[in-house]
């Protein structure tokens, strides 16, 4: 009766597990204003996505491979004339993770922070995240705190998709910045698809 009743809650406790948590998760995500390595004097802006692994149990290495990360934001500009939101909008995949804390950072470059005078922190954001071709569900942390509900993320994401393109390939993943040296510790290494072609 014991037996049964410890092999009862050993398989309960492994199901939470396997049920409660996604294999990727946003942590967190910071933003910070940076100088570029090597002495220049101009600053980008730095959102640092982070990021905590949990892979299934036997699963190869145990690591979680193909993790694609979006990051979405929407800036207030403080430019001349007529206020207006700047979108903004970048992914990049990570070859695999290991179980633990990772960071993806991203970079907006200070010829933009300039023209459209942006602050340190965009209005709204959210961080999107895939495993292979699977959506995985977004937790409270993966945007910002004005984006309380379902309906305020989904039309969020839909304004992101609709006025990114005026800014497209502007927000660098770190791989296509001076930063692609940087926290090799914390860094996960990234598929680079154009280097195919």
């Amino acid at each position: 009766m014991v037996r049964s009743l410890i092999f009862l809650v050993v398989c309960l406790a492994t199901a939470s597990l396997a049920w409660g948590a996604n294999e990727v998760e946003v942590s967190a995500v910071r933003f910070n204003s940076v100088r570029a390595p090597g002495g220049g004097t101009s600053q980008w802006l730095e959102a640092a996505v982070a990021l905590s692994v949990h892979p299934p149990a036997g699963s190869p290495g145990q690591m979680v491979s193909n993790v694609k990360v979006a990051l979405m934001c929407a800036f207030d500009s403080a430019g001349p004339g007529e206020k207006r939101t700047e979108y903004h909008r970048a992914e990049a995949e990570c070859v695999a993770l290991e179980a633990g804390r990772t960071e993806v950072r991203f970079y907006l470059p200070p010829e933009l922070i300039k023209r459209d005078q942006l602050r340190s922190e965009p209005r709204q954001w959210g961080v999107e995240l895939m495993v292979g071709e699977k959506s995985v569900p977004s937790g409270r942390t993966a945007y910002s705190s004005s984006l309380g509900s379902s309906e305020q993320r989904k039309a969020f994401v839909e304004k992101v998709l609709r006025g990114h393109s005026r800014n497209a390939g502007c927000l660098l993943p770190q791989y296509l910045t001076p930063f692609v040296g940087e926290y090799p510790r914390s860094t996960p290494s990234f598929v680079r698809r154009e280097a195919a072609r």
